[in-house]
Formats: structure tokens, C-alpha cells, sequence
């Protein structure tokens, strides 16, 4: 069996989540299956190698995928799509704000996101931004997807969100969870825990200004940890500044090493990623994996049900990222209760993710 995995041309510099599952899976697959599997960037090397199915990593990049999908109909290839999709309407919304120099550190814009939503609707209509929303790209779209064989999405609710949005009913898919490396981010039983930790981008969509104004009002330890772009070197400076005065909340704009931040996951007992966006987080699964509580986001933002079903209110608590109210009631919670006595995510692994894409690929061959 040869399987093409289809990816944009710039994947070896930007990496993503797409590229993280590509890999994963690839090797996972070629440590147990006798399949041939090859990395194509550039939809001209697929004709020559001629596979039996052609395996897309995400939707949206929409342009380079519809390539790879025409020329592997053409070679008589079975065509499989890892959607990669959610709901961005809330990121947006906080990005544009962000743009405008408003950074949500209220209830209040909740309000002004559902004013946000419809008038967004309206000026792609006339305007034709953002390109995302407007009527030519949800046909385009909805084109793209009646090409495939099977659909691989990371959650049911992903697949739900996408039938909603582009108007569609397909039941040929199977759920392909996200996954964590259990070696780099073993179980660490630890009963000194203490303090809050939020390992993500330090960005407005992952809403680290709420967690430090959430922390200093309540006197409680943080440590915030991730890398910055040049262009969210301003919310950088709003979280600091919100943080003048704190001796308990430490902010590291780095991105770590995975030894470090794992010596960081063993000592802290609650991870809290309060963002406007996810599916569902890896560094979440991570530091539930490793032995801490997690706060997440609510369904509307993150697909709670498919990862975290069975472990809410006991290691999972879940927040309204607009409500400082919820967030605090989360993280009170998340820290009051005893973190697992196991991994209690064992079943999210890349063995397992390699096991389900395979079966996949031979229902179709």
C-alpha cells in the first residue's frame, strides 16, 4: 500500500498542528504496517508517485489542497482529509480587537461579540472580508469536501461544527483524536504541588490578561510560559503591566524545552489554558497526562466532550474565557480537589492515533 500525505509547501518552517499529526502518524504507522508512505509538498510529485491514497492535512489551506486532491482523482487515488477545522469566529473577534488596541478583560465583550458575529456576516456580503465568511468561500469549500472518501476529524464535535457550517451531512468519517508523546510527558505523582501554570503563546486569544488580573486579585501563584510575535509584543506589555506589583506571578516569553516544561508540569498542580480557541489544547493533554487538574474552555470553544468526557469537575473544569467570574470559579475548583492518581488520558497516544488511520486507509483499498 502507498500513501501520500499531502501538506503545504511551507511546512518545514511553519509548524503547526496539521504537521505535528502528519509526522506523528506517519511514524507511528511505518513502525508496525508494511506501507510505503511518502511526505509530498508539491502536488507535481505526486503524479510520479502514483499512490493508492492521497491522505490531506488540513482544510484551510484550501488552494494547495484542492491541487493534491484533482491530480490524486486523476491518478485513481481514494482521497482521505484530516479536517483540522473549528469554529474561529471568537478568535477573530478577539484578534480584530486586538489589532484596534482592546485587549477582552471583561464579561462586557461577550455583548460586543454577538453584535460582531452578525455584522460580520453583513460586510463580508458587500465587501468581501473576511474572505473566510463570505457565500464564494463557503462554496468553495463545500466543493473541496464532496471530492473526499472518508474524513478524518479530531473530534466529533469538529465534524459537527463542519456539516453545520458548509451545510453537509457526511457520515463516512472516523474520529482521529490528537495525540501526546507519554515519553516526553510521563505521569509524575506529586503531592507538593502548588500554583497555576499556563503554557501557550502569550497572544489575546489565549487570554493570559484575564489569568494575571484572575491571580493578583486572588493572591494566587502563576507562571505564565510561551513565546511572542512581533506583532502581540503589545498584549505582552498590557500582561506585564498587569502584573506590576505581584511577587507571585512569573512570565516567561519563551517557548521551552520540552525537559523544561516538563519539570515545570511536575510542580504545578493546575494548567489553565482560558482560551477563545482550541481543539483541545495539546499542552492541556499534556499536563493532564503528566498528573495536574485543568482548566478549559467551555464546548463552545473546545471540543470538551471527544477528550475530556467522564473527567469533568474531577480533573477538568470548564470557563467561560469572556467571564472572569467563571474562569476564578474554574481555577478555584481545579485547585481545591486532588490532581489524578494516574494518567487518566492513556487512550489519547500516537500508537493508537497510527492504529485508527490505518484501519481507515484498508476500509478504503
Amino acid at each position: 500500500m502507498k500513501i501520500a500525505y499531502c501538506i503545504r509547501k511551507n511546512w518545514k518552517v511553519a509548524h503547526g498542528g496539521d504537521v505535528v499529526q502528519m509526522v506523528n502518524t506517519k511514524a507511528e504507522i511505518e513502525k508496525v504496517y508494511n506501507v510505503e508512505i511518502r511526505i509530498i509538498d508539491n502536488v507535481k510529485d505526486l503524479n510520479s508517485f502514483s499512490p493508492d491514497i492521497a491522505h490531506i492535512f488540513n482544510m484551510q489551506t484550501l488552494e494547495e489542497s484542492s491541487e493534491y486532491v484533482q491530480e490524486a482523482k486523476l491518478l485513481g487515488a481514494k482521497v482521505v482529509l484530516s479536517t483540522i477545522y473549528w469554529d474561529m469566529s471568537h478568535a477573530r473577534f478577539i484578534d480584530n480587537l486586538a489589532r484596534l488596541g482592546f485587549f477582552c478583560n471583561s464579561e462586557y465583550y461577550k455583548r460586543i461579540y454577538k453584535i460582531y458575529k452578525n455584522s460580520e456576516v453583513y460586510m463580508a456580503s458587500i465587501f468581501g472580508k473576511p474572505k473566510s465568511v463570505t457565500k464564494n468561500y463557503e462554496d468553495k469549500v463545500r466543493n473541496f469536501l464532496q471530492e473526499f472518501d472518508w474524513y478524518l476529524p479530531n473530534s466529533e464535535e469538529e465534524m459537527l461544527i463542519i456539516n453545520d457550517t458548509f451545510g453537509t451531512n457526511y457520515k463516512n468519517y472516523s474520529v482521529i483524536p490528537n495525540s501526546v508523546d507519554f515519553n516526553k510527558f510521563p505521569y509524575f505523582s506529586n503531592k507538593q504541588r502548588k500554583g497555576f501554570i499556563s503554557a501557550a503563546r502569550i497572544e489575546p486569544v489565549k487570554n493570559q490578561l484575564q489569568l494575571v488580573d484572575i491571580c493578583r486579585a486572588s493572591n494566587w501563584d502563576l507562571t505564565l510560559v510561551g513565546g511572542v510575535t512581533p506583532n502581540n509584543l503589545r498584549y505582552l506589555e498590557a500582561v506585564k503591566k498587569h502584573a506590576i506589583g505581584s511577587g507571585r506571578i512569573n512570565i516567561s516569553a519563551q517557548n521551552l524545552a520540552q525537559n523544561e516544561l516538563g519539570h515545570l508540569f511536575k510542580t504545578h498542580k493546575v494548567h489553565i489554558l482560558a482560551s477563545f480557541r482550541e481543539s483541545p489544547g495539546l499542552s492541556s493533554l499534556e499536563a493532564l497526562g503528566s498528573g495536574m487538574n485543568v482548566v478549559v474552555c467551555d464546548s463552545d470553544y473546545c471540543p470538551t466532550d471527544t477528550y475530556f468526557k467522564g473527567l469533568i469537575d474531577q480533573h477538568v473544569f470548564v470557563c467561560d474565557p469572556y467571564s472572569k467570574k467563571s474562569i476564578h470559579k474554574a481555577m478555584k475548583a481545579a485547585y481545591e480537589l486532588d490532581t489524578p492518581r494516574t494518567n487518566v488520558l492513556l487512550k489519547f497516544n500516537w500508537a493508537n492515533t497510527g492504529y485508527e488511520t490505518f484501519k481507515v486507509y484498508e476500509k478504503l483499498v
